[in-house]
């Protein structure tokens, strides 16, 4: 017989090898078990059902390479279901046992919020690491400013006086966020902790709390602290207030009293949201400039760049140069320096004083060697000079510029604006090589957990490709043409993150109508970039609707000349805004010989304008003839249009 004791040590023994296996099914199961109960999370995340999502993320292995995202999501889930309890655990256990995680430090960020009053050295460790781990910089100062806080609080707690040098170590902290981010999310939290700490703040520190109370709108907290401030060091925040309760006669006063003067306290962010205010009262561009005008006589002020620069912009066309001129020689090495050399340029050109353009043009290249109207110099200087090594250097260091595109027309004695090359359709993919199948990243790729995949890269091309896979085409292609504006030096025409770039949305379309009614595939893919973006539900301030933009007065008209159907939601159907988008460009085409340029004007300007822009205007060339029209508007719109025309071009000939 079994005595009670083995019976004992049996059950224990059984209980033992239970337990060790569940715990081994924790640590292990197949992969392809995982990724179906993170898949099904993530449907019910979806889904809105956030307990089953916690749940099914709670399955995924602890070895599993998914397993630091499945927490994070769990601590999203709970967030949801307002769990603070469960939500804090998630991100308690993903620092303990994945610390190296990429996730890690935003899960001490979050974590360290909740810790702050239950166990502030424990939220002051997370946030110091968050710190240390460097991983994005709103993260990193808000961290720092979570720091002074819990310093802060036990300072004032203990009774004790600080050191100087602890004391300014937490105020500094204070003063980087408020410096930093006046109108971020925690800056009246700031400035609430910052005036309990210190009840005696100087004058400048003083001023950023202000500012946070002003930019949040808690105009009872600024007055009081600028009532006990100079009014001269304070005067723009108090006119801020005035201009934003429309107080516009008190504003007005307070600006025209203090202008004159030149105080280095009064930050120049804030002068020129002031003068912003005062010239968005006056309705005309005429106002604005005698008002501005008048404004700039009455000061000496070393911020009076601004002023000037905004006098110029609203100035008539003869008084432009001069103005622009002064505003260059008062300051040569000023914020609007290049503006103003630029403009003078751009003045120049238009009125064909070559040999000035070119002087401009070279006292320009030698001093802003990369700006964003480098290309534009380079390319006119190279045109004056005939210099075919700067056309060249144009198409190798701004390749997808409109300028590497007319630099290339030239090179080569292309004639005419387009050339008739089909394009070959490439799928937008995942803009880089595949990471190694290892890698959390590639297990974050095959469940498709876009919103994780964005926080594990914190690229802005692959943010871009989540848009595009999640069907948003129009912030796809937005972040992408930002994101490459910021390289200082471009890929090959082959790399794949051009095709985030230009994409070929509606393709299929696109080539459908642009054969069907002799257009350029190219060129209308162009304008549907530009036009929309890529949204087909678009709609513009003066009516233009869809993809291409229709206006639904000039949509009616050319079905009914087509003996097609037309209600004004039509616009909104890819398909049909795409068809009337080529017939209406044919259309202008036809009336305009044939002149791809004039038309994709006259598509912006109006064919009216264009037919008197062609017979009036003085140009032997395409560049001259951009250059002459007299709506800024229709010129950038030209160059934008063959600009993309030409990255459609060379990303995807045949």
């Amino acid at each position: 017989m079994f005595s009670s004791r083995n019976i004992v040590a049996g059950i224990f023994i059984l209980l033992l090898f239970l337990g060790l296996g569940v715990t081994f099914s924790k640590l292990y199961q197949p992969e392809a078990k995982n990724i179906k109960n993170y898949k099904l999370a993530l449907s019910d995340y979806d889904n809105e059902n956030y307990s089953n999502s916690y749940f099914l993320f709670s399955q995924v292995s602890a070895i599993s390479a998914l397993k630091p995202a499945a927490l994070y999501r769990q601590a999203m889930c709970a967030r949801k279901l307002g769990d603070n309890k469960s939500e804090l655990n998630s991100y308690q256990q993903l620092i303990m046992y994945y610390p190296r995680s990429r996730f890690a430090a935003e899960a001490r960020y979050y974590a360290g919020q909740f810790l702050m009053d239950e166990n502030p050295n424990l939220a002051y460790r997370y946030f110091d690491n968050v710190v240390k781990a460097n991983i994005d910089e709103d993260f990193t100062i808000a961290s720092e400013y979570f720091k002074a806080r819990i310093t802060a609080t036990k300072i004032r707690y203990s009774g004790k006086k600080p050191s100087e040098k602890k004391k300014e170590k937490v105020e500094q902290a204070f003063r980087n966020y408020l410096e930093k981010y006046p109108d971020g999310r925690l800056a009246v939290n700031v400035a609430n902790t910052w005036r309990k700490f210190n009840q005696n703040l100087s004058p400048s520190d003083a001023y950023l709390v202000a500012r946070a109370y002003v930019y949040a709108k808690s105009y009872a907290e600024a007055k009081n602290i600028i009532s006990k401030l100079k009014e001269e060091d304070i005067w723009v925040l108090k006119d801020l207030m005035l201009y934003r309760t429309r107080d516009y006669n008190n504003a007005n006063a307070l600006l025209l009293k203090h202008i004159k003067e030149d105080n280095k306290n009064i930050r120049k962010e804030d002068y020129n949201l002031v003068i912003d205010e005062y010239t968005d009262i006056w309705d005309s561009d005429k106002s604005k400039y005698h008002k501005l005008a008048a404004l700039l006589n009455s000061t000496k002020s070393s911020k009076r760049d601004y002023i000037w620069n905004l006098k110029c912009s609203y100035s008539p066309k003869e008084e432009k140069q001069s103005c622009y001129s002064g505003l260059y020689s008062a300051f040569p090495n000023g914020e609007y320096a290049r503006i103003a050399l630029f403009q003078n340029f751009v003045l120049a050109l238009e009125s064909k004083n070559y040999q000035k353009t070119r002087q401009l043009s070279v006292e320009y290249l030698n001093k802003y060697k990369d700006s964003k109207e480098t290309p534009m110099v380079m390319f006119w200087a190279a045109k004056i000079d005939h210099s075919s090594k700067m056309l060249n250097e144009i198409v190798y260091r701004y390749p997808d510029s409109f300028y590497a595109y007319r630099a290339f027309w030239i090179l080569h004695n292309i004639n005419g604006a387009t050339i008739n090359s089909p394009l070959k359709f490439k799928q937008v993919v995942y803009p880089y090589k595949l990471p190694d199948r290892k890698s959390p990243l590639y297990s974050l790729l095959l469940v498709k957990d876009y919103e994780m995949i964005k926080k594990y890269t914190n690229d802005k091309f692959i943010e871009s490709w989540v848009e595009y896979e999640k069907g948003n085409y129009a912030t796809s292609m937005i972040i992408a043409r930002d994101a490459m504006a910021d390289l200082d030096v471009k890929p090959t025409k082959s790399d794949l993150r051009w095709r985030l770039v230009y994409p070929q949305n509606y393709f299929k379309q696109v080539r459908k109508y642009a054969n069907e009614y002799y257009n350029n595939e190219a060129l209308i893919m162009a304008i549907l970039r530009e036009e929309s973006s890529f949204n087909t539900q678009s709609q513009s301030n003066v009516g233009a609707m869809g993809l291409m933009q229709l206006m639904p007065t000039t949509a009616k008209e050319i079905a009914s000349r087509n003996n097609l159907p037309f209600e004004i939601l039509y616009l909104l159907n890819p398909d049909i805004n795409i068809r009337l988008g080529n017939l209406y460009y044919s259309s202008l085409k036809e009336q305009l010989s044939n002149n791809e340029v004039m038309a994709i004007a006259a598509y912006n300007g109006g064919i009216g304008s264009v037919i008197n822009w062609k017979n009036k205007l003085s140009y032997s060339d395409i560049d001259e003839f951009i250059i002459q029209i007299p709506y800024e508007e229709t010129q950038y719109y030209i160059e934008k249009i063959l600009g993309s025309y030409w990255n459609y071009t060379r990303i995807y000939q045949k």
